[in-house]
């Protein structure tokens, strides 16, 4: 803190010197004189690392790019670089390269056959489920309302009483309180 006020103090100096120019230009350059007669103090690792400063690859340590070589333009017949290549695959490296590339494709063609099987299965749910929405359609509200009881899925909580009448009707009692 005694560091932000002096500084502070400072910049309220400074603001009061420009008022005062005459009376203070000689404790300006006393203080100009002070600051460069002062040597910087040197950096040291340390210093940095408590500052929060890492450390980082060294560009002592890397390696120089190498030189590249005169790039030939012109068009060739592909012999040079055969005869740069190594010797023909020998048999079981073709094997090992056949069994992988076939492998690779039956596995591709099981996840497409599984893929086209699952599709065909969703079609025909959905297929069955517009089915069920024409019957829906075509059945009474009183047909809906029975097949949604016997679901489950009534719309309503369901009135007690009404309940209770449509089973006593299921047996036969009629009220005649309807």
């Amino acid at each position: 803190m005694s560091k932000k006020k002096s500084i502070l103090d400072e910049l309220v100096e400074e603001d009061s010197s420009e008022n005062d120019s005459d009376a203070n230009d000689d404790v300006q350059k006393h203080d100009e004189e002070d600051v460069l007669a002062k040597k910087p103090k040197s950096l040291t690792l340390e210093d940095l690392q408590r500052a929060g400063f890492k450390g980082g690859p060294s560009v002592l340590l890397m390696r120089p790019p190498e030189e590249q070589q005169d790039m030939a333009l012109n068009w060739s017949d592909g012999r040079a670089a055969k005869a740069k290549e190594s010797e023909n695959e020998s048999w079981q490296e073709r094997q090992q390269t056949h069994y992988a590339a076939t492998q690779g494709a039956e596995e591709t063609s099981a996840l497409a056959l599984k893929a086209v099987q699952h599709a065909e299965r969703l079609r025909e749910e959905r297929r069955l489920e517009k089915q069920q929405q024409e019957r829906d359609r075509k059945l009474s509200f009183s047909q809906k309302e029975k097949r949604k009881r016997e679901e489950g899925k009534t719309s309503r909580a369901g009135s007690y009483v009404e309940e209770e009448k449509r089973l006593g009707r299921k047996f036969g009692v009629f009220s005649g309180f309807d």
